[in-house]
């Protein structure tokens, strides 16, 4: 029995270790399993399924800008309960390139989260609408301008006072928005971010960046941020009206 059980958890190390190694996006399917099983047992599998599908698709818009300047990163890893995250193998040398990088993750998940919602529309099928929810949710909530958040990448060009606020917000956030207090690691984790973009205010990485450039990509930012605002109130309100 003893050794049954040693060759068959020898196996299955086996199996893992070929599936990061060789097999192409392997660290991504086998996290995305842990993850969606995480997140079936709290919440159910339809549940689970809508909102590991929107966070990689998000995943994704990262990966295809991060591929489109000639870099590599990579694939993206699901973190159970904190969505998911790529690591770049390589970083631009301008800010607004990193900042493109960032928000082409929100880009990509928005429309993957309208989709399901104009197909509501039209359809009336209850589980299209949460999975919309869902993905406009998880966007609106990374463009907040905080360390390592999308927002924090994407503002960083503009002004180093958005980290700042961005900090606040989650703060806010958790005292009053009902918000989990696990968004407290986010806001840990971001403090290393906030004092580097005050250190390195006046590096070329952010001052070369021109002014132009600088309105357009807040302005790219504001655009998205109302619309998921107003999309996710929406989509929310749908929501409880169909649940009342």
């Amino acid at each position: 029995m003893l050794g049954w059980l040693t060759r068959l958890i020898a196996g299955a190390s086996a199996l893992f270790k070929w599936a990061f190694l060789v097999v192409p996006y392997g660290k991504t399917l086998i996290t995305l399993v842990i993850s969606f099983g995480a997140y079936a047992i709290c919440f159910g599998p339809g549940f689970a399924a809508g909102l590991v599908v929107m966070i990689l698709i998000h995943e994704f818009g990262h990966v295809i800008e991060i591929n489109r300047q000639g870099m590599k990163a990579t694939a993206p890893v699901f973190i159970p309960f904190f969505g998911a995250a790529i690591f770049q193998r390589e970083h631009p040398q301008s800010a607004l390139h990193q900042a493109q990088i960032g928000i082409a993750g929100p880009i990509l998940g928005t429309v993957d989260a309208t989709v399901p919602y104009v197909l509501y529309g039209t359809t009336h099928f209850t589980p299209l609408l949460l999975a919309a929810y869902r993905g406009f949710y998880i966007n609106l909530f990374n463009l907040i301008p905080a360390g390592m958040l999308d927002g924090g990448w994407i503002l960083a060009p503009v002004s180093k006072w958005f980290q700042v606020f961005g900090l606040g917000l989650l703060g806010l956030l958790i005292v009053f928005g009902g918000i989990s207090p696990i968004i407290l690691v986010f806001v840990l984790l971001g403090l290393p971010t906030v004092f580097a973009r005050f250190r390195n205010d006046s590096d070329p990485y952010y001052q070369a960046v021109p002014v132009p450039a600088r309105w357009a990509m807040g302005a790219a930012w504001l655009v998205l941020a109302v619309f998921l605002g107003f999309a996710s109130y929406q989509a929310h309100n749908q929501l409880l009206s169909y649940l009342g």
